[in-house]
């Protein structure tokens, strides 16, 4: 499918659910942007999901913006007002990268978004365009089991780091889960099994039916370490936004993210130099059997973005293109 074929079915069906236009965009953005790095989990299979719960009232769909809740030299809080994740957050940006430039270092909080973050990739992504680091947490629904037990607490509560260099910008974004919870629903779209060992069903017995893992949960990577990392993510996404933390606290979702200008530490051309020293030591490394070359987190990323750009295509299976058009 082509990108504008796909940015314009994706909107008609947003606008079509009762998003302004600019919401409607802001959404499709961060879709488009996932499909484009082939993360098909956080891309337009999200859409049907992004429906039903603007009919259910979950997400809303008011004339109401983000608000502004509290504001300090280095701080911003927003109220996302049940809106959907993808736009509170690019909205928060636009204000963020504006005043960063002076303070320098930025924290913002997010509280009650609807639905999921999002791909956060692209927010750090655009970061770095500006200059800047981007450190972020964000919890949302996901179904992650704690490490020791059998039922899910949190979301996948992801990790994300955007740094800017001269060239491809560092970008790790990684879930605290073994999978996400897009990897299920595009599992149960396409009708296939899931890798053994990343998930459990509703009684705790491991399983490779997505369907029985959504109504089960999906285990942290690393054992007792990605399960103390998806609390951190919950504690600081949820907790420190003045948001829903587990089932513990109720509530909308939560983001927090910080915002660093390296320039207050030092000239940004020598902060880039040394990146770019340790980014071509890690890529000339001695290599291990059977690996051709060592990647820096996003690289790969960028330069599937880059290669779907350039052949203007985006694939989607015939499943889910036949649920978007009935949609």
């Amino acid at each position: 499918m082509k990108i504008q074929q796909a940015t314009d079915l994706s909107n008609r069906i947003l606008e079509k659910a009762g998003f302004r236009a600019e919401e409607s965009e802001l959404i499709t953005r961060n879709l488009i942007e996932a499909e484009l790095v082939e993360k098909k989990t956080h891309g337009l299979v999200r859409l049907p999901k992004i429906v039903e719960l603007t009919k259910s009232g979950s997400i809303k769909v008011s004339n109401d913006d983000i608000e502004l809740i509290s504001e300090r030299s280095a701080s911003m809080h927003f109220n996302a007002r049940y809106k959907p994740g993808f736009y509170a957050i690019y909205k928060s940006l636009e204000k963020a990268f504006r005043k960063v430039k002076q303070s320098g270092i930025l924290a913002v909080g997010i509280k009650d978004l609807a639905y999921a973050s999002g791909y956060i990739g692209d927010y750090a992504r655009l970061a770095t365009e500006q200059n800047l680091i981007y450190i972020g947490f964000h919890n949302s629904p996901g179904g992650l089991v704690p490490f020791g037990s059998i039922r899910d607490l949190w979301g996948t509560n992801p990790i994300t780091i955007g740094v800017p260099t001269h060239d491809i910008p560092v970008i790790l974004d990684m879930a605290s889960s073994q999978c996400t919870w897009g990897d299920l629903m595009v599992a149960k779209t396409e009708g296939k099994s899931l890798k053994d060992g990343i998930a459990i069903d509703n009684e705790g017995n491991a399983t490779i039916d997505p369907v029985k893992a959504m109504e089960g949960g999906i285990l942290p990577i690393a054992g007792h370490k990605g399960s103390g990392l998806a609390f951190l993510v919950e504690l600081l996404g949820g907790g420190l936004s003045n948001s829903r933390i587990g089932g513990a606290v109720k509530g909308g979702w939560g983001s927090f993210y910080i915002l660093i200008d390296p320039t207050i530490f030092r000239d940004l051309n020598n902060f880039k130099d040394e990146v770019q020293s340790a980014i071509t030591e890690l890529k000339s490394a001695q290599k291990a059997k059977g690996v051709n070359e060592i990647f820096f987190p996003g690289e790969q990323s960028y330069f599937k973005r880059k290669k779907n750009l350039e052949i203007d295509v985006i694939e989607v299976s015939d499943k889910l293109k036949l649920i978007l058009e009935e949609l």
